[in-house]
């Protein structure tokens, strides 16, 4: 009887030390991550820390109808392939907001949180357009969201230019990147504002819709991919800060899923190196 009580409490004694074992290997590859994720992001994820995911807001311009009269709820349902029907008639949205970008701040909310600490606000462009202390992930191209385009218009970045159908060197020359029927680009740009060193601007934008949620699903999957290639030395030193990149992704049109790793550039002392 002695002998089997002894064994029993090794046995529970064992499970103990081996559920306190994993548990510590859980809670330190948690917070190695978490780690390496503010150094990708570009930011420390302290308490009560804003980070505002911005997407851009539309407006829709008065229209009118055959007899002359403002039609006041142009929208209507698209078919449903079955279950009940919804109340037959039409919609107004006084401030459409792109499906895309909804899709693209899914990811991106569930990227940030994985850290406990961080407010994350969901804000329009318009809300924005005069708040520069803060962090941003501005999802839509300059054509979309005017966060977008002061991001791209800064003087940190050194990296890209966009417009509605092309990426482009800041020294004029075109990339080899385009939006069709196989394959959709977009990019990840993060800068660092000198005015706000302790901030980062993150943009998340396509050349077409599905580039730019195929981009914020690759940063909010991939990320540690990502942080890997941008500067492997950095990385594994753990020492070294992730400088500002660029990072163009391809996606197939339709699968966000499917985004991957087309090219790579990183502030390199004020230049741009090529990575991949």
């Amino acid at each position: 009887m002695t002998h089997e009580i002894k064994s029993l409490s090794l046995t529970i004694v064992g499970g103990i030390i081996v559920s306190i074992l994993i548990s510590i290997y859980i809670t330190a590859r948690y917070l190695f991550s978490l780690y390496h994720l503010q150094r990708l992001l570009g930011f420390k994820f302290k308490p009560g820390t804003e980070v505002r995911i911005i997407y851009g807001q539309f407006l829709l311009p008065s229209s009118t109808g055959q007899n002359g009269r403002i039609i006041t709820h142009p929208y209507v349902k698209s078919p449903r392939r079955g279950g009940a029907m919804p109340l037959a008639g039409s919609c107004s949205i006084e401030h459409p907001v792109s499906e895309c970008e909804v899709r693209g701040s899914t990811y991106i909310a569930s990227l940030l949180g994985f850290s406990k600490n961080l407010r994350v606000l969901f804000a329009s462009d318009i809300e924005t357009d005069s708040i520069l202390d803060s962090n941003f992930v501005s999802l839509g191209g300059p054509g979309s969201n005017y966060k977008t385009t002061d991001i791209l218009a800064s003087e940190e970045n050194i990296f890209i230019r966009m417009s509605y159908n092309n990426f482009s060197l800041p020294s004029g020359g075109n990339l080899p990147f385009s939006c069709s029927r196989e394959a959709d680009h977009g990019l990840i740009l993060r800068v660092t504002p000198r005015g706000f060193p302790t901030k980062s601007w993150i943009v998340c934008a396509g050349l077409g819709e599905w580039g730019t949620s195929g981009s914020a699903w690759f940063l909010s999957h991939k990320w540690e991919e990502l942080i890997k290639n941008i500067h492997p030395n950095a990385y594994w030193s753990g020492i070294m800060p992730i400088p500002d990149f660029c990072a163009i992704i391809r996606v197939i049109p339709g699968q966000d899923q499917s985004a991957r790793l087309a090219a790579l550039y990183r502030n390199n002392k004020g230049q741009i190196k090529h990575v991949i």
